[in-house]
């Protein structure tokens, strides 16, 4: 079997990451992420990371196949008091590595470390409603469809989609 590593992003790892998620970009049509790619050069997402590891209401974590970035999982939230518990949820497994459960695992990491914290009340993330695989994952974890954005998105031919919003909340 395949060893995944799981670990939380470092600045060290902010070029890999780049490239990881420009090609996540390119490759999948499923995200919000497209050609374009991330828009960061290395020293911004060094920065970033490093601000996203010292926050206690933030997670970025990474999964590794064999020195190589597979996966990835954030937890984005405000600094400000009064919505500091609310979370965004972003993941992305690249597709040569999809089908080895990477999604469930870095899910399961994250939503651990959600409980273990304690801050986070509200989980949130946007999905498009054709992307069945992705919401039969986040509903198997709890999530639930509280809206829909009609026309939320483009697909790859221009033709306007929907996008569900889905929440988890924690005690």
């Amino acid at each position: 079997m395949t060893e995944i590593i799981i670990r939380e992003a470092q600045a060290q790892d902010a070029e890999q990451l780049i490239t990881f998620l420009n090609g996540v970009g390119k490759e999948s049509h499923f995200l919000t992420l497209d050609d374009a790619g991330i828009l960061m050069t290395t020293e911004q997402m060094a920065t970033y990371l490093s601000q996203i590891y010292e926050k206690d209401n933030n997670t970025y974590l990474l999964a590794f196949i064999a020195d190589k970035l597979a996966g990835v999982i954030s937890l984005t939230a405000d600094f400000h008091e009064r919505v500091r518990h609310i979370g965004e949820l972003f993941i992305a497994v690249g597709s040569a590595f999809q089908g080895y459960g990477i999604g469930q695992l870095l899910m399961t990491d994250l939503l651990d470390d959600i409980a273990e914290v304690g801050i986070i009340k509200r989980l949130e993330l946007q999905v498009q409603k054709r992307n069945t695989r992705a919401v039969y994952l986040y509903e198997k974890y709890g999530f639930e469809v509280e809206s829909i954005r009609k026309y939320g998105a483009r697909d790859e031919h221009g033709q306007l989609i929907d996008v569900l919003e889905m929440v988890q909340f924690f005690d």
